[in-house]
This record gives C-alpha cells, sequence and structure tokens, in this order.
C-alpha cells in the first residue's frame, strides 16, 4: 500500500534476530563446503568464495570488496595485533596515537546514521528477481506489473521490448555435488522462460537458480550489498512507494502528481531496496583482518585452547576494541558524507569459514577490570603470559554489541524501514586487553566469561573481520556501477538512485510545472516584482510549498492541505470533469472510475482508491 509524504522518522526500532542471512542453511546444519568464505586474489579484490565448480574447477563467488588501502603493508608481531588486524586499515583515523588509547571512561556508544534492517535477497529465491510480493508467479507473464520483481520493473521501465530468453537448466543442489554421484537425489529442472529483459535475465543466470554450475545453496545471498548500502550511502532508505514513468527526456515522473497512471510502474520501498543492494554487492571497502576458510571442527588448537592459524586466530581483540570505541564513541569522518560523527561498520559476525556480514551499530562495555599480568595468564589459559612481551598492563573486558538484521520477511518489507519492528541481535565477547605503559593499546587475547562456568567462549565466537563500505562502484565497473562481472551489469547506479530520490522527495519526480499565468501588473504595477509567498505553489507544483506548510500535488484535496493557489498556479479546476479526468471519483462514488482505480469502501485496503476519492465520497 502506497505510503504518502512521509518526511522524516525516528532513529531505527529494535531490529529482529539474524536467522540465516549469509550463513547457516535452514535446518541448522553447516553450510558450504570446508573452505568457502572469503579469499583474497591478486589483483586486490576480496571475494566470497560459496563453492567451487565441480565442472571446471572454479571458485563460485559472490559479491566482492576491491580494497581501499590507508596503511602499509608491514611486518608485525604475531601476538599482537600484526599489520592486516592494524585498525588504521578499517579507518585511517583508528590509525591516530589518541584512538589507539585506553580509556576507560568510554564505555557505551551508539551509531548516529540510520541503518535500517532490510531482506538479504536469497540466490535460492532467485535473489533480486524474486516477486516477493506474491501475485503471478510465471516469469513469462508479465501482466500483473505491481507484482513483478525488482529487476522486472527496472527492464520494463529502462528496457522496453528488449525480452530475453533464459534457457532450460538442470543441476544438482551444491549440497548434493559433494557427494559421490551415485548418493546424489534428484537434479533440480527449471525450464526455459523468456523474462523481461537483460536485467533480470543476468540475474536469474548468475544470482538465482539457473546458475550453471548448481542450484544455489540455501545461504547464499546479498548481505553483503544490502550491510554496504545501509552504512554508505547517503540517500538512505525509501520513505513511500511511487508509481513512476520515464517522460520523453527520459525524466523519472511521479504518476500520482500527474494526475495520470498509464503507463506507469508501482516501486514499492522493498523494490528500491533490492536494487541498490545489487549496485552495493560489489563495492570498494577498506577492510582490517583475515578471512579464517577453515571448517571449525578441522582448525587445529594450541595448547591454550586458541587456533594455531593467524587468519583463524584473529580478528585481534585489541583491533576490534578500537574500531569499536573509536568509531562509536569517539566518533570519525563518514566516508559517504565526509561529516564527523558516530559511524557504523560491518563485521563478519563469525569467526570461521561460514560468512555472517551485519552492520555493528551499538556497544557497551559492562565490565572492565585491570588484572596482573599472573591473573591475564589465568583468564587466557596459561600459567604465565608468553603472548606479547611488549605488554605491561592489561585489562579484561566484557562487551555487548548489536547488530541490524538482513531477515526482514516479505510482509514487513511493504512497511517503511522504521515502521518493521525488528529487534537488534546482541553478542557478549570476552577479551584481555594488552597495554603498554602509556596506555595504548598493542593487542588481545579471546578468553570465556570468567564469571560463568556456561556460555559462549569468545576463542570460538568472536568476529572475523570488519570492513566499510566506501564506494558503490566496484571492480570493472564503470562510473554509473555498469560493467563488471560482481553485481549486475544492467543496472545503473544513476537510474536507481533517482528512484530512491523520488521516493525520499517528491520535488525530484515533480511534473512539469505548466506555464505562468498572465500577471495582472506586468505592465509597470507593483505586483510585477513580488516574488512569489513562501506558501504559494508557484514554482512547487507536485511537491511541498517552500515554507513546507501546504500541498501543491495530486492528492492534497484529498487530505485538505493544498496550498491557496494551488490550482491557478498549477492547472486543473476542482473537481476535473470526468471526461478529463478518468481516475476522478466524480460520479462514481462505489465503483470503479474508468481509468482504472476505484471509489468504493474497500480501496484503501487494496491501495487502489482514486486521488480524490475523500473529496466526492464520504
Amino acid at each position: 500500500m502506497k505510503t504518502r509524504r512521509l518526511l522524516s522518522f525516528a532513529s531505527p526500532l529494535p531490529l529482529l534476530l539474524l536467522a540465516g542471512a549469509c550463513s547457516s542453511s535452514d535446518d541448522g546444519k553447516k553450510a558450504g563446503p570446508p573452505g568457502s568464505g572469503l579469499t583474497i586474489q591478486e589483483d586486490g579484490v576480496y571475494r566470497y568464495v560459496l563453492g567451487v565448480d565441480h565442472e571446471s574447477g572454479r571458485f563460485i563467488t559472490g559479491g566482492a570488496h576491491e580494497v581501499v588501502k590507508f596503511v602499509e603493508d608491514r611486518e608485525g608481531k604475531f601476538e599482537q595485533y600484526d599489520s592486516a588486524n592494524d585498525p588504521g586499515r578499517l579507518h585511517p583515523q583508528l590509525g591516530k596515537a589518541e584512538y589507539k588509547k585506553y580509556d576507560a571512561t568510554l564505555t557505551a556508544g551508539e551509531s548516529e546514521w540510520n541503518v535500517f534492517a532490510s531482506n538479504w535477497w536469497a540466490q535460492s529465491q532467485n535473489g533480486i528477481a524474486k516477486r516477493w510480493t506474491g501475485g503471478v508467479q510465471d516469469y513469462n507473464d508479465l501482466s500483473d506489473t505491481d507484482n513483478l520483481s525488482p529487476t522486472e520493473k527496472y527492464d520494463l521501465m529502462h528496457y522496453p521490448g528488449q525480452q530475453k530468453q533464459v534457457a532450460e537448466i538442470k543441476h544438482w543442489d551444491y549440497r548434493e555435488l559433494l557427494k559421490g554421484e551415485a548418493e546424489r537425489a534428484e537434479k533440480h529442472a527449471h525450464a526455459a522462460i523468456t523474462v523481461a529483459g537483460p536485467a533480470t535475465k543476468w540475474e536469474l543466470e548468475n544470482h538465482g537458480n539457473y546458475q550453471s554450475h548448481a542450484h544455489p545453496d540455501s545461504w547464499w545471498g546479498h548481505c553483503n550489498g544490502w550491510a554496504s548500502y545501509a552504512i554508505a550511502e547517503a540517500g538512505g532508505n525509501p520513505k513511500r512507494d511511487i508509481r513512476v514513468k520515464l517522460d520523453s527526456s527520459g525524466k523519472l515522473i511521479d504518476c500520482d502528481a500527474l494526475g495520470d497512471t498509464s503507463g506507469c510502474l508501482l516501486f514499492r520501498m522493498g523494490d528500491i531496496e533490492a536494487l541498490m543492494s545489487e549496485l552495493y554487492f560489489s563495492d570498494q571497502a577498506t577492510f582490517s583482518g583475515r578471512r579464517c576458510n577453515k571448517d571449525p571442527d578441522k582448525v587445529e588448537r594450541d595448547e591454550w585452547g586458541r587456533p594455531k592459524d593467524v587468519e583463524c586466530r584473529d580478528l585481534n581483540p585489541g583491533s576490534f576494541h578500537i574500531g569499536v570505541v573509536g568509531l562509536l564513541s569517539r566518533g570519525a569522518d563518514h566516508f559517504t558524507t565526509k561529516q564527523m560523527g558516530k559511524i557504523p561498520f560491518v563485521i563478519d559476525h563469525n569467526w570461521d569459514w561460514e560468512v555472517w556480514n551485519f552492520p555493528l551499530t551499538k556497544y557497551q562495555i559492562s565490565e572492565q577490570v585491570e588484572v596482573s599480568k599472573q591473573d591475564a595468564a589465568k583468564l587466557v589459559g596459561a600459567s604465565e603470559y608468553v603472548f606479547n612481551d611488549l605488554a605491561r598492563k592489561f585489562v579484561r573486558i566484557k562487551m555487548t554489541y548489536w547488530m541490524v538484521s538482513d531477515g526482514v520477511s516479505d510482509d514487513k518489507m511493504l512497511l517503511r524501514a522504521d515502521q518493521r519492528g525488528i529487534a537488534l541481535h546482541d553478542t557478549e565477547l570476552n577479551y584481555v586487553l594488552e597495554l603498554d605503559e602509556n596506555d595504548t593499546i598493542l593487542g588481545g587475547e579471546w578468553i570465556k566469561d570468567p564469571t560463568t562456568s556456561w556460555g559462549k567462549d569468545s576463542k570460538n565466537l568472536h568476529p572475523d573481520f570488519f570492513w566499510m563500505a566506501v564506494n558503490h562502484r566496484g571492480q570493472g565497473e564503470n562510473a554509473d556501477d555498469l560493467g563488471g562481472s560482481n553485481d549486475n551489469p544492467f543496472v545503473a547506479y544513476s537510474k536507481v538512485r533517482a528512484l530512491l530520490d523520488c521516493a525520499n522527495d517528491a520535488s525530484t519526480c515533480a511534473p512539469p510545472a505548466p506555464p505562468p499565468l498572465p500577471d495582472a501588473g506586468a505592465e509597470g504595477g507593483a505586483d510585477a516584482a513580488t516574488p512569489p509567498a513562501p506558501n504559494s505553489c508557484v514554482a512547487h507544483c507536485g511537491g511541498q510549498s517552500e515554507d513546507k506548510s501546504c500541498w501543491c500535488d495530486a492528492q492534497c484535496a484529498q487530505y485538505g492541505d493544498c496550498c491557496a493557489d494551488r490550482d491557478a498556479a498549477c492547472g486543473g479546476g476542482t473537481p476535473p470533469p470526468p471526461a478529463a479526468n478518468p481516475n476522478s471519483c466524480q460520479d462514481n462514488c462505489g465503483k470503479k472510475a474508468p481509468g482504472g482505480c476505484w471509489c468504493d469502501s474497500g480501496c484503501a485496503s487494496y491501495g487502489d482508491c482514486c486521488s480524490d476519492k475523500a473529496q466526492f465520497c464520504q
């Protein structure tokens, strides 16, 4: 249902428990093969490796980060945080001395950025080519335009008449490929289809059920794209559904403001969020930490219970502490807006080969106690502290952090982001910080909570790496995000951003204003040079007056908030004659208007009322 003119919103409500988003399978078992996860290639791009194509031997990859580095690689002492864990890699300000200083007064912080809960657009459900609002599910049938998928609507608007063929595919589920051929279940079969255009074809064949190598596993999705979009995009989340079309010049026009919905497409807020998540699926980002590519059951551990492999032992808790406190308490410059503030970042919530990308937006330290070197050793499980001979002081920390979810259900995706009511997910960590004599944080060790005999051991559950999006444009993509091979090369940033802008500011997609009326004082009277009043519709048709006190759009009569000169400035008498406006309720109360909208008591439930229903039908 269309939400009208929601100009502002509160900070996000608590968000839902994280379940199944780019992580484990629905049955609770481990998903993906040993060795899947994130890998770095020679070209400086980190790619999410989902598995292996058993025909070609090539990696099956998801999204990618073209890594932006702010510090140079250098050798580092193994037990303190090393160069890969340098917090300055996450944000350059974290490399400054004042950010590395331990400060016991900084015990809580929260992002000032509006990070909103959304969906992760699972590949097993065809990614952003999913018809997520129901309706006709046959891709050959494009008649139910309101309920098409995000890519189909995009194709109809920007690639009209360019339908594409998607060939039949038969393939095993990825998990079946890990078995011997005699043990495998039947192949999945997907029939050949005709689709709306190139964006939909690419999505189905690369992020959907028509992938050549395998039927996608349950955890493959767009969590990294959503997380990147949610922390980096200055446009934020869309505030309303929009019904739009392109005019002859290619400009996006709000059809509701035009008063004529013929040839228009409905883009719901969730459609726009899906397209933005696709654009950020391959991005430029900073990155700190390493990727642990091992099955947790096969990770070798030392005598103190720590993973022997350095990539499975990080993210170092010293680096993590500097990053969390630095960005959420001290603050830093946001990469997109360049403004100083408390800014969020993204973590891989799990340290092993599963990848759980979520924005971290809040933390609280509930316990911090300076301990002796001997007590620090006991906390790690050793008889003496042999882990960092540069450390002079030790502090035991218990911290809880909160993450935003991408597990929003389809029905709640119909709501504006701040109305979805999804709870933040919290996780507790326990660790020892290693300080020098000046209280500079050198590193640390993950430990089990010493105050209880049960619960999670942070040696076995801690973030694997953290990162921050810098730009939506990834490797191989042009300035408009077209091209490349890691996200949809047919979806342009400028076109999706126009949809987002229209959803958030009606003036960006307002119809052209009609020619100005003759000015009675044009022959030299005093009124000739008088500027329009701040509550006038002159130059504001389709939006609000300059002082925001009244409206100049097609719906203002319904809401009773039209500016006094709306009809004179924007044209259209009140009420318009039925012959001139087939979408009017005049003489049509209780039934369907000739133009297709409704004037009955049920239209509010279906979201298809004529814009002037309140004016003519009580």
